[in-house]
């Protein structure tokens, strides 16, 4: 019987094939209901503009022009597919040369489990200024790091998810994030006070304190759900002999040095030759790091990946695992074995994603959520709750935090200030609620890479229903976190960020 239940299970391509088409039922239902919702802009010079958002309908002759021809496309730009085979082929190298478990096996003797869980927590959460990185990289590496302290791969790379998914909004250090959603609500700040003084470490207090937190609780959880959980047994390991092993640690380790000191040098500015990787164009330093266009972000993931093979492969050489260039080719193709399914989900999450974001659906139910909010005439800390709960809500339908930060400041920030609360504790507030649903939601694009990863542990029993029974306990608990801290510092009139506190 328990066998039957399971093969009756939801697999995901089939759960993304069915949100596909309920979105394309809705979108007709919806157009037709004419659901609309009215957005207001305000620009720089404090002009307000409204417009009306619509429901598109995928039933119609623009509809399936949409959803047949640009299908193929909608699966290469996927976000997160050409990273996720980068990122597969440089730690599978690691993996099959013992890079990796050389490395990790050390660590588990001298640090104990659960300080190693809080600090990769930790360095998940520091690392989600680059999406690819951190989720492509970071997940299949907790699989090996929870594999050498005996603990369930499949719970661990649940927790490098986790931590990098409700983190994405958080960070101990001032990134271009604080910068862009700043600059985006400044105009609504000067419709009510247009001498306040929005600096850019307004939540810097507020964030480290919760990016500590966060690491935290989901360390300690880890813990306490991965004793339960059964360990995968993996493929026979590769015997090394232990003088061969340090050796190939130790030249490993120079040459890691030798590409950190590089690339560094390559992110400061104003030296002879250096400030590669910096975006020019911008002023600020932080921008210049961390921006859209910052060679540096955009090309992490590539630097972070071509140094796990440089290492791994000194590694190899050291440890006379690999002994021609056929070796090399053989061991990065085999680092893509069987990722055969993951392929086919992310061809069907692709085309759920497009879908519904073509439909205009959640944009629409964002707007409403918060006009009724903004209609309401709540205050306190009743309005603290509901607006979390709505931003909440809304960052299932819609993931982006800039684009639904350009919808919610306009309305958000003036009603909060009328109620005494400055506008950084407002910013704080979007900044954890906006996080916590990325770690359900069908929507966000690396849920689909945690999927995968997750498939890839669980030959016999992948489903949809256990991913979300994974997923199930981090979210309430993260949940719980965010309001506690929230309120608390309400009530507290703690200081969020250097002399800015949540009430004016």
């Amino acid at each position: 019987m328990e066998n039957l239940a399971k093969k009756r299970e939801l697999h995901p391509v089939w759960f993304f094939v069915i949100l596909s088409l309920i979105t394309i039922i809705l979108s007709f239902i919806l157009s037709l209901l004419n659901f609309q919702g009215t957005s207001v802009e305000i620009s720089p010079s404090l002009a307000t503009t409204t417009s009306v958002v619509t429901v598109e309908s995928l039933i119609s002759m623009e509809g399936f022009k949409f959803i047949f021809g640009e299908c193929i496309n909608n699966f290469l730009k996927f976000m997160p597919l050409g990273t996720l085979i980068i990122g597969l082929a440089s730690v599978g190298f690691g993996i099959k040369v013992g890079f990796f478990k050389s490395i990790f096996s050390k660590i588990a003797k001298v640090i104990p489990r659960r300080t190693a869980f809080f600090i990769f927590s930790l360095f998940c959460i520091v690392l989600g200024f680059s999406t690819d990185l951190s989720f492509v990289i970071m997940i299949p590496i907790a699989a090996i790091l929870f594999t050498e302290y005996k603990r369930s791969q499949i719970v661990g790379m649940t927790m490098a998810f986790v931590s990098t998914a409700v983190g994405e909004n958080i960070n101990l250090f001032i990134t271009s994030l604080d910068y862009s959603l700043i600059e985006l609500a400044k105009s609504s700040v000067n419709i009510i006070d247009s001498d306040y003084v929005y600096g850019y470490t307004g939540n810097l207090f507020f964030i480290v304190i919760s990016t500590l937190l966060l690491a935290l609780l989901l360390s300690t959880m880890t813990e306490i759900i991965a004793r339960t959980r059964p360990v995968r047994i993996g493929e026979e390991e590769i015997e090394v002999n232990e003088k061969n092993d340090k050796l190939g640690l130790r030249n490993s380790f120079i040459a890691l040095i030798i590409m950190i000191i590089f690339f560094v040098y390559s992110i400061i500015p104003n030296l002879p030759l250096s400030g590669a990787l910096l975006d020019t164009s911008q002023d600020l330093y932080v921008n210049q790091l961390f921006g859209a266009n910052s060679p540096f972000v955009n090309g992490i993931l590539y630097i972070v990946s071509i140094s796990i093979v440089i290492c791994s492969l000194i590694y190899g050489l050291s440890t006379k695992q690999i002994k021609s260039d056929k070796d090399i080719i053989k061991l990065l193709s085999n680092s893509l074995n069987g990722i055969g399914e993951m392929l086919i989900l992310i061809f069907a999450a692709s085309q759920f994603i497009a879908i519904f974001k073509y439909s205009n659906i959640g944009n629409v139910i964002v707007i409403n959520l918060f006009n009724l909010i903004e209609k309401g005439g709540f205050s306190l800390i009743l309005l603290i709750i509901l607006s979390f709960i709505a931003i909440f809500v809304s960052n299932i339908f819609l993931t982006s935090i800039s684009s639904k930060w350009t919808i919610f400041a306009p309305m958000l920030i003036p009603m909060f200030m009328k109620s005494n609360i400055t506008p950084e504790f407002t910013l704080a507030i979007f900044r954890l609620a906006s996080s916590v649903s990325s770690i359900i939601t069908p929507l966000f694009p690396y849920f689909v890479i945690f999927l995968g990863f997750i498939g890839l542990y669980s030959k016999n029993d992948f489903s949809i229903k256990k991913c979300y029974k994974l997923l199930t306990p981090y979210f309430i608990a993260t949940t719980i976190l965010w309001l506690f801290i929230i309120i608390s510092w309400y009530i507290l009139r703690a200081p969020i960020g250097p002399n800015v506190y949540p009430v004016i």
